[in-house]
This record gives structure tokens, sequence and C-alpha cells, in this order.
């Protein structure tokens, strides 16, 4: 997984081990959705200590749900978008197939308003196992 992010004006790049999954058939709130889930504790040179990213986009045309946390060497994000939950900053994200994976670009704020700009290259999506009831 490789991951590009510009934080408050402040460049991190980090490439190493990551989980990348995907399903096309899923459900929020019962409603249909596909769900992307994007995860990486560390990168392999230490810019970025942690990633987990959420993305819910309903088949019904609502718009996106996302959560997104994201930690550097010395700062943490929180973005909280769509959802019943309260929502914490903004962001858009576009997702483009490339090959059996995907690549993420996410432009957003905070909800201290700080700007995020992050580009995520998933290799190849696992599939996503059922939680809940």
């Amino acid at each position: 997984m490789a991951v590009t992010a510009t934080v408050g004006g402040k460049s991190y790049q980090g490439t190493g081990p990551g989980n990348c999954r995907h399903t096309p058939d899923a459900s929020i709130y019962d409603v249909p959705a596909a769900l992307w889930m994007v995860e990486q504790s560390g990168s392999a040179n230490g810019a970025l200590k942690g990633l987990h990213l959420t993305l819910w986009r309903p088949k019904n045309k609502s718009p996106d749900q996302l959560s997104l946390a994201l930690e550097t060497r010395s700062s943490s994000h929180q973005i909280s978008v769509g959802g019943k939950a309260q929502e914490a900053g903004s962001a858009t994200v576009k997702l483009s197939p490339v090959g059996s994976g995907g690549r993420f670009e996410l432009q957003g704020k905070d909800a201290k308003g700080t700007k995020i700009q992050l580009t995520i290259n998933c290799t190849a999506f696992a599939g996503v196992e059922a939680e809940g009831g």
C-alpha cells in the first residue's frame, strides 16, 4: 500500500503493509451500499503512524458516509461525514478502480479546520466479513 498525504501544508509519504477491503453488497442503517475499508499501522519510513478510512457509498445515490482517522509523527486528525453520528470536518472522496485494487483521493478538513489531501493506492481488495446481527 502506498499513501501520500498533505496535512496542514506538511507532506507525508508512506509505503508498507496495509489492509484494503471491499464488498459491493453491504448495508448501513438498512440502506444497501458498497463498503471500502483501508487500514495501515505505520509506514515503512515512519512518516505516517496510522491510517483508518471507512467509505460507504449508498446505492440509492445519497451522499457518501466516511470516517477517517489519520495519525502522523506529530499530530492526529479525525473526519466523520454523513451517517447518524455527529459530523466532524468535511471531505469528498474520488475512487478509481486500478486492476484488482483502487486509488482513493480524499480532499477535506478535519474538525479543527486543518486541510487534508490524501491519496491511497491499494494494489488489491480483500473481502469484508459481516459484523453484527
